[in-house]
């Protein structure tokens, strides 16, 4: 039985008092299974303007396994108005489901603003993640295809560094080159005068490219690179070991527009000095190529953006290349295996947290979703939602593992530290958790996340007493 619909008027000052007495409450839309879609379709065509029928019947038939009937249903309801983040939630399923990655990644962003359920939301972020991945591989499939139609409309001032070309037969040497080619995104980055192009979205377009390493330095296929990403310069070169010490990087800066070069900038040192000489390369390459000064801040960020650690670099790059190939366990490995070398390498640390995420999403499907939504308060009984508990969890990070310099001879023996079999220690090191098991984003926004009511502890009750005065009456 659904109870009558009070007048427009009444709804108004009803909400008003909820609103005063309760502060921020919400509805949460009831569960609605296949079995009630008749009942539904009948109820909605008594009451064709009530969306959160329409809701429930797109959850109903998400359920059912009718994609494209949940879809237009929700579409609809969506459109109508409902913002409930039940109608976004299964909309973003809905998206997913049709492999519709930016509608998805819309869905569930709106979701996050309105989203009761604090456990689901947090699900919700590392999928978001996930997501991204899709959507920036939909982006370069897309530039491919209009590849010949395309113009040569390029962003002033912007960068995008491919990795470094690996001329060595030092297998174990080679994640320099994700590293490498990562510290500089990171270096070019600091100055406020450049646009960076991200890693994810350089090596997305490259991996759709299917070049080989030895590409990645050849000047015509940067040239394609750049104009595919829109992007002014291209920053490409090779990385060559030279004797059992030293190291030599060689890069060249193209001029898209021109169809040039901008210059080239060379660097050689020992393997113990690596991160001097890719500082070396990166100051005279924004000074020399780029006419770009530095402030003394930037220039001090960018100095102290290193670790510690070669080996430490080094697991770090396999970590990327892992995480590239899709492998998030093996790189999760080694993400955590660089925090326990050098436990002050904010890079590995950020990186392990955003690899857990991805491995979690990788690892839920949209029936988990669904359960978490059903057993949280985001979907089931109405009512209203209570405001969280006022304790917060407390954030831990553990790791373990020696710290220090590369050793001396570090060329010579970087292949017996940097490949190790992941071990339980090792895997469990170095993540980021809170006491409740959810892990931490240091980027969550406090203000979109106060727009719903998380912590679901009980449901609040108001009383509402109305006195009728008699005419003439005290």
């Amino acid at each position: 039985m659904r109870f009558s619909h009070p007048s427009r008027s009444l709804q108004l000052v009803l909400a008003t008092l909820f609103a005063s007495s309760l502060g921020a409450c919400a509805y949460r839309v009831p569960e609605a299974d296949p079995a009630d879609i008749p009942r539904l379709q009948r109820e909605i065509a008594a009451d064709p303007v009530d969306t959160d029928l329409q809701v429930q019947l797109g959850m109903a038939q998400y359920k059912a396994g009718d994609s494209d009937a949940a879809g237009a249903t929700l579409s609809a309801a969506v459109e109508a108005g409902n913002e409930s983040g039940a109608a976004l939630l299964y909309l973003g399923m809905v998206h997913e489901e049709e492999a519709n990655w930016s509608s998805a990644r819309d869905a569930y962003g709106r979701y996050l603003s309105v989203g009761k359920s604090e456990p689901l939301k947090g699900e919700i972020r590392k999928r978001l993640q996930l997501i991204a991945q899709n959507v920036l591989r939909d982006q370069a499939r897309q530039a491919l295809e209009q590849e010949t139609g395309l113009t040569a409309q390029t962003t002033p001032r912007s960068v995008a560094i491919l990795p470094f070309a690996f001329n060595s037969d030092r297998e174990d040497l080679e994640p320099l080159i994700y590293a490498l080619s990562d510290m500089m995104i990171t270096d070019f980055a600091i100055s406020n005068a450049l646009t960076v192009l991200e890693r994810a979205r350089i090596q997305t377009l490259l991996d759709e490219m299917a070049l080989t390493e030895a590409g990645y330095a050849d000047a015509a296929t940067g040239a394609r690179a750049g104009r595919l990403l829109q992007a002014e310069h291209v920053v490409q070169g090779v990385l060559t070991t030279l004797g059992d010490e030293t190291l030599r990087m060689d890069t060249e800066v193209l001029n898209i527009p021109r169809a040039a070069s901008a210059g080239s900038v060379d660097a050689q040192d020992e393997l113990n000095n690596l991160f001097e000489m890719e500082k070396d390369l990166v100051f005279r390459t924004l000074r020399d190529v780029l006419s770009i000064e530095l402030t003394p801040a930037e220039e001090q960020a960018i100095r102290e953006n290193r670790s510690d650690n070669v080996l430490a670099f080094l697991a770090y790059g396999r970590g990327l290349r892992e995480r590239d190939r899709g492998n998030y366990a093996a790189a999760l490995a080694n993400f955590q295996q660089a925090q326990q070398l050098d436990p002050g390498y904010a890079a590995a640390g950020d990186a392990a947290g955003v690899t857990q995420d991805l491995q979690d999403a990788a690892t839920t499907g949209t029936g988990d979703i669904v359960q978490v939504a059903a057993t949280t308060g985001e979907t089931g009984g109405g009512g209203a939602v209570a405001p969280p508990p006022t304790t917060s969890a407390t954030t831990t990070a553990t790791g373990t593992g020696a710290t220090g310099g590369a050793a001396s001879g570090a060329l010579g023996n970087a292949a017996e530290g940097v490949n190790p079999t992941p071990t339980t220690g090792t895997l469990g090191a170095g993540t980021t958790t809170s006491t409740t098991g959810e892990k931490t984003d240091p980027k969550r926004d406090p203000v979109q996340e106060s727009q719903g009511q998380e912590g679901v502890t009980s449901t609040a009750t108001a009383q509402i007493r109305i006195v009728i005065r008699r005419p003439g009456g005290e």
